[in-house]
């Protein structure tokens, strides 16, 4: 799964990765953080008049027929073996993909001593960008929308496996615009997916990160 991540990236780094317009007073660009946690507020992409265009969203999906947003608590990823028919997320795969910008994520390595908290990030250090769903809930018709947004995971890849059994989906830049492209079919979607992602690179970092008071870039600096 994937339940922390880091967003540090500056208003022109998401200008060049996504071919973003943005304004400097623009209110989707939030502060830095190094360790997003769930139902926080998050930065996403979405398509809009065939370009990419940056929004906001909290971060745990809320399907329009749920009875009580707290759900989303419960809904921060979607598996992609599943994505297209359950009910939680087909409609989102379907019609509403994001992508979910980053300069890495967390994952933890279990053991017999207990659990150790590792970075993990692209070996270039250019942006990541995550396969993720958005959706639109709201308790009544006189009630403003809550935009609310979910990482996709896939099976863990190469040596990966050995901290984690599952990691985001990450795409490489043709493969993001394909899974942000209105136009994509069920079979260009899952071809991203398959694609060859980024390379990474992870270290072991202390386990201040577990709690989501910290935030500091120290979270993702190696432990001595």
């Amino acid at each position: 799964m994937c339940g922390r991540y880091a967003d540090f990236l500056t208003e022109q780094e998401l200008a060049d990765a996504f071919s973003i317009a943005m304004a400097a007073d623009d209110e989707r660009l939030l502060p830095p953080s190094y360790n997003v946690a769930p139902m926080q507020t998050v930065r996403v992409i979405r398509a809009r008049e065939g370009a990419p265009s940056l929004d906001l969203a909290r971060w745990g999906l809320v399907p329009t027929w749920a009875k009580d947003p707290s759900i989303g608590s419960r809904m921060i990823n979607a598996r992609v073996e599943t994505i297209a028919e359950k009910p939680s997320f087909r409609s989102a795969f379907a019609k509403r993909r994001c992508i979910v910008p980053a300069n890495g994520y967390f994952e933890w390595q279990k053991h017999a001593d207990g659990k150790t908290p590792f970075y993990i990030h692209p070996a270039d250090d250019a942006p990541l960008a995550f396969g993720g769903l958005l959706e639109a809930w709201r308790p009544s018709p006189a009630d403003e929308w809550l935009i609310t947004c979910c990482i996709v995971t896939t099976a863990a890849r190469g040596a990966m496996a050995d901290i984690h059994d599952r990691q985001p989906v990450m795409f490489t830049e043709d493969n993001w615009r394909a899974w942000l492209d209105p136009h994509s079919g069920k079979d260009d979607l899952f071809a991203a997916v398959a694609a060859d992602a980024p390379d990474l690179l992870w270290h072991e970092v202390g386990k201040a990160v577990g709690n989501v008071r910290n935030n500091e870039p120290e979270l993702v600096a190696p432990v001595a």
